[in-house]
């Protein structure tokens, strides 16, 4: 039987803390925080709680999905989640697969969450049909406060048709900017950047300055 976690004693500690997350002043999240799962297992004196099967935790236009997590310190401000299995992660911004995840929740919100597989993958939601942004990594960490997501580790980046691929690309969600290998060097030491723009894609390299063609000025009558 599916374990809800809006009935049981179990269930009152975890939305206990729950509720004291909503009442964390400044920079506190308002919006209820849902879990739901087939097995509970709760270990109280240590703040230690184990859910498996069809693992869901939603808040607002969030969701994490798995088939196993463990959440540590639900009765603080700052919570640990470790999540395995067909993990999927989904916010209004973006959406992200994987084998396994991290995450911490501060003050009553989901701060950032890094995943992991081979590979792991991540696409950006609600953009216009031509951008398509999108990409594959090892390691996807996404930060809900910057708006960014830094993919690592054998990386795979698609904006649009155009594709890059490097050690490090971070990607900025809201103002879509992107920036390969930051610190100009790669992991083999070359600091060398690939990227493929496709002809008649339309779209600009993100980050660069979109330029205007001169106007002509008209000709002078004599």
């Amino acid at each position: 039987m599916r374990a809800e976690f809006l009935i049981g004693s179990a269930v009152a500690l975890l939305l206990s803390a729950a509720a004291a997350w909503s009442a964390t002043p400044a920079l506190s999240s308002t919006e209820n925080i849902n879990l739901a799962a087939d097995v509970l297992n709760s270990d109280a004196r240590n703040d230690v709680h184990v859910m498996n099967g069809n693992v869901r935790i939603t808040q607002a236009d969030m969701f994490i999905e798995a088939q196993q997590a463990t959440a540590k310190g639900l009765q603080t401000d700052h919570s640990t989640w470790t999540f395995e299995r067909d993990v999927h992660l989904q916010s209004l911004a973006a959406d992200l697969r994987s084998n396994t995840a991290n995450a911490v929740f501060a003050n009553g919100r989901i701060a950032v969450a890094t995943v992991r597989g081979t590979p792991a993958t991540f696409e950006q939601r609600n953009v216009g049909a031509n951008k398509n942004v999108r990409g594959r990594a090892n390691v996807i960490e996404y930060d809900f406060g910057k708006g960014t997501v830094t993919l690592t580790q054998d990386v795979w980046f698609s904006y649009g048709g155009n594709e890059a691929r490097g050690d490090t690309v971070i990607y900025n969600l809201r103002d879509e900017r992107v920036v390969v290998n930051p610190t100009g060097t790669s992991a083999s030491g070359s600091g060398r950047v690939n990227i493929t723009i496709r002809p008649g894609s339309g779209i600009k390299v993100p980050g660069a300055e979109e330029k205007r063609p001169a106007t002509a000025e008209p000709e002078k009558k004599e």
